[in-house]
């Protein structure tokens, strides 16, 4: 694996002839900027290094809204140290942990573990998310604002989907009355639970089990009428069909609080993928037609999609040598989530500003918490990412971050054979900033 230099250029440097780029705070210029003491400021300190940052860009760190990290309980497949720090190479400073770990995010123990844990691995800072409802079960409800007071920043079902109706609505309330961001996925429990594909042509060639476009529709429109009844403030996760994307534009014309992301690779892959039963293309949320990639790409050019997130689900190789049905769904994003993010202004026809607030300015606005604010700010926490846009990248076994191969572009010569269109495979990232701490990635 490669590796990373933590702290090596000492807390005082200025990074000269960046393109800074914070579309919260309107800035997109060619400029220095200063970092004194791990704050961001004015001027420099009489210490300072130097880093020529002709060429780079520097922007807030990255906020991943859905990254599974899998340590505590499942460390044969990553540990917070390996996935922090690949995140690092994907620019991410912080990270929402999915809850479902094990033990899972329903009690304060868990949570000052994790705490206790992230402190100690380094790379990108994690906070957890808060189980909805105990063990994930969708019965009991979490005690979510004491989770909240430990430093949960919202609550999640994780991919468990809440069968009980009444349950999801006493849940809904909840949040709304303590103000904590519900950050679910839009699935019905009763469609398409055993499927493993989406239900389309191919998967109906191949024999496999489906999961139809309704499952998602159903779910959302369950999920945007408790809204509308309750006012929580609701953050769709990873949606993945043209009618969900309707959904979420009328729910938002209609004034409702809700939001929504997509995962990177559903900006990409379609049905086809999984042609040859390619078990690294076998995600929980599947990917669908081309018709509904096209719609999430438009989702995401017009603002009706609010951010991307990197889906990551890092696997141990056992967990995908069974047929494709019987493998493990997920695929690891890290390693190649930045040269993806770097095709979106050409593939969406919109400036690398607003792409780069599908990573910081939008999921920061999502949770509304002080505890991820990420800006260029000076006076603030340096929490920052310096890359270099158009360096070629390669994901290979030698320079892999992520505990998890399970990604089709792994030793992959040339990423076009999945991608197809002809946009090069390119992003490094440089150094980055966590709480004010520099970690410089290796070449």
């Amino acid at each position: 694996m490669s590796q990373t230099n933590k702290g090596a250029m000492g807390s005082n440097v200025t990074i000269k002839g960046a393109r800074l780029i914070d579309l919260a705070a309107n800035v997109d210029s060619i400029d220095d900027l200063h970092v004194v003491d791990g704050v961001i400021s004015d001027k420099p300190a009489t210490d300072s290094q130097t880093i020529n940052a002709s060429g780079l860009v520097l922007s807030p760190g990255f906020i991943d809204l859905y990254a599974r990290l899998r340590e505590p309980g499942l460390t044969r497949k990553g540990t917070l140290s390996s996935e922090c720090h690949a995140a690092l190479s994907a620019g991410f400073t912080t990270l929402l942990c999915s809850p479902d770990t094990h033990p899972v995010i329903d009690s304060t123990a868990t949570v000052e573990l994790i705490r206790q844990r992230d402190q100690q691995a380094g790379g990108a800072r994690v906070i957890p998310l808060a189980a909805l409802t105990t063990e994930l079960e969708g019965q009991r409800l979490s005690e979510i604002a004491t989770l909240r007071d430990a430093g949960c920043v919202g609550a999640s079902q994780a991919d468990q989907p809440i069968a009980d109706t009444s349950v999801l609505l006493s849940a809904m309330e909840y949040a709304a009355t303590f103000d904590i961001p519900l950050l679910l996925a839009a699935r019905d429990p009763q469609i398409g639970g055993a499927g493993c594909a989406h239900a389309g042509a191919v998967a109906t060639r191949l024999g496999l089990p489906g999961i139809p476009v309704a499952t998602e529709t159903i779910g959302l429109a369950r999920l945007i009428e408790l809204c509308r009844n309750t006012g929580c403030r609701l953050h769709i996760s990873r949606l993945s069909t043209a009618r969900g994307v309707e959904q979420i534009q009328a729910a938002k014309q209609a004034g409702l609080p809700i939001t929504a992301d997509v995962g990177i690779h559903h900006l990409f892959f379609t049905e086809k993928h999984i042609d040859g039963f390619d078990v690294n293309f076998h995600s929980t949320v599947p990917f669908r037609s081309v018709h509904d990639r096209d719609a999430l790409r438009t989702g995401v050019a017009n603002g009706t999609i609010d951010a991307i997130c990197s889906d990551h689900a890092p696997h141990d190789a056992d967990a995908k040598l069974a047929p494709f049905p019987s493998s493990e769904a997920g695929l690891s994003a890290f390693d190649a989530f930045l040269p993806l993010l770097m095709q979106l202004p050409e593939l969406l026809d919109i400036p690398l500003n607003e792409v780069l607030a599908t990573v910081n300015a939008n999921p920061s606005n999502i949770l509304a918490t002080e505890k991820i604010a990420s800006t260029l700010s000076a006076g603030e926490m340096a929490n920052l990412v310096l890359f270099d846009p158009a360096a070629p990248t390669k994901c290979t076994t030698e320079n892999l971050l992520s505990q998890g191969s399970n990604t089709p572009f792994l030793n992959c010569d040339d990423a076009d054979i999945h991608l197809e269109n002809g946009l090069p495979f390119t992003g490094k990232v440089h150094t980055a900033w966590v709480r004010g701490t520099p970690t410089t990635l290796a070449n």
